[in-house]
């Protein structure tokens, strides 16, 4: 299992602010990650889209990951519940204890520093594609 994340990892969000959940369909893709996203689902790793995201927006990624990275069939979506605006680093770990914790993570793939640090600190290997100190 290798964990993605979208905003500025797989996601370019250009002038879209970032928690403008009405235009995440308009974020331009990242070319080189979204490369690498493909070629591991095509070697058969199972990839899971973790992200910071609320799930008011949920339909707008999903048509999004499905236009510009693969169809969804063989993938995960997990996200932010709505109203929680809790540091991305306690929502990511949450989500990992619940649906990660007891599979076999090759690693993961992200961008913020801080996000990247917690990663490291369950023992998974991380590529982190941008400086991300924000």
């Amino acid at each position: 299992m290798w964990i993605v994340d979208i905003d500025g990892t797989l996601a370019l969000r250009g002038d879209r602010r970032p928690y403008d959940w009405n235009r995440v369909g308009e974020d331009t893709p990242n070319p080189p990650v979204v490369a690498v996203v493909q070629a591991l689902l095509l070697a058969g790793h199972p990839v899971a889209f973790v992200s910071g995201r609320k799930e008011q927006c949920r339909r707008q990624t999903e048509m999004w990951l499905a236009t510009h990275v693969t169809s969804l069939d063989d993938t995960e979506v997990w996200m932010r519940r709505d109203g929680d605006n809790r540091p991305d680093t306690i929502v990511k770990r949450e989500i990992y204890t619940r649906h990660f914790a007891h599979r076999p993570v090759a690693g993961v793939i992200d961008d913020r520093a801080s996000v990247t640090a917690m990663w490291r600190s369950l023992g998974l290997t991380v590529l982190q594609v941008a400086e991300g100190n924000y």
